[in-house]
């Protein structure tokens, strides 16, 4: 199959990226990157390997669980259908940690799923101490811990498997990173059918999608050394419910401030409280 003839078979099968997904298939499948096939449009491609990845988009399975793999900050992480895929917005919430966190500091990644979070920030602060990770789920931890041992960074690493609705954590941290479950219950069904195949763990945030950022901000505050932060990913229509849950926390005296960042729309997604 020549690449318009794979881009259109994309685009019969309801994929509303079909130029997209038909160039990384490619690339994926082939090795061919996108400069080359821009100049090649000709080339012939295997149309069983393609035929594969088709059969199984029918069934809205997303690519990168297809592939197995996806792309954070720049580098390869395994994923799976036990865990959230990696996406761009969440790479600014990495990029303000590695900015603010203390040299030789401590730090964890709450609701880890793949580990993308917390293994990012080891690899481009090669003098933060250690990295805790931790979710509920058994399945999306060990991916986890395939991603650390991928990128050699288990060694600093520790697992715990554990709901962060509890106070598990031992000792304190110098930043407390987390991109928890916080889609509202009533809207898991409006999500599209790709989203739907990532875990419900990983997606459901409860009746006012604060299920599991509440106990987060609240039990963080005394595992965060003075001056050390607490950073969360929300939904980009959360702002104000976050705003009454941050100020109260801040006025209770768990936190000395916060700030807001924004996603690459321009949404506010992310905060940063500062202990």
């Amino acid at each position: 199959m020549k690449i318009n003839e794979i881009v259109k078979a994309f685009s019969d099968i309801g994929s509303c990226e079909a130029e997209r997904e038909a160039y990384l298939t490619v690339e994926y499948l082939f090795g061919v990157s996108y400069a080359l096939v821009i100049a090649d449009k000709q080339r012939e491609y295997d149309e069983k390997r393609l035929n594969e990845v088709l059969e199984k988009r029918k069934k809205r399975i997303p690519l990168q669980y297809i592939f197995g793999e996806w792309y954070f900050m720049g580098e390869r992480f395994l994923v799976s259908e036990d865990c959230l895929i990696p996406r761009q917005d969440t790479e600014i919430l990495v990029e303000n940690a590695i900015r603010v966190i203390k040299k030789g500091g401590r730090i964890a990644d709450l609701c880890t799923g793949s580990g993308c979070i917390g293994v990012s920030v080891l690899l481009n602060r090669p003098d933060v101490s250690d990295l805790t990770l931790v979710d509920i789920s058994k399945e999306a931890l060990d991916m986890a811990k395939q991603n650390a041992c991928l990128h050699k960074v288990d060694s600093e690493c520790t697992f715990i498997i554990g709901d962060v609705r509890n106070d598990i954590l031992d000792g304190t941290y110098d930043a407390i990173l987390s991109n928890p479950p916080y889609i509202l219950t009533k809207d898991m069904d409006t999500l599209s059918e790709e989203v739907k195949k990532e875990p419900v763990l990983a997606l459901d945030g409860g009746e006012d999608g604060l299920d599991i950022i509440k106990p987060i901000v609240y039990n963080s505050s005394s595992h965060i050394n003075i001056g050390g932060s607490l950073m969360i990913e929300f939904g980009y229509d959360q702002e104000e419910s976050m705003k009454l849950l941050l100020q109260n926390a801040v006025d209770r005296g768990l936190y000395s401030s916060y700030s807001f960042l924004y996603d690459y729309g321009g949404n506010i997604r992310m905060c940063h409280l500062v202990k």
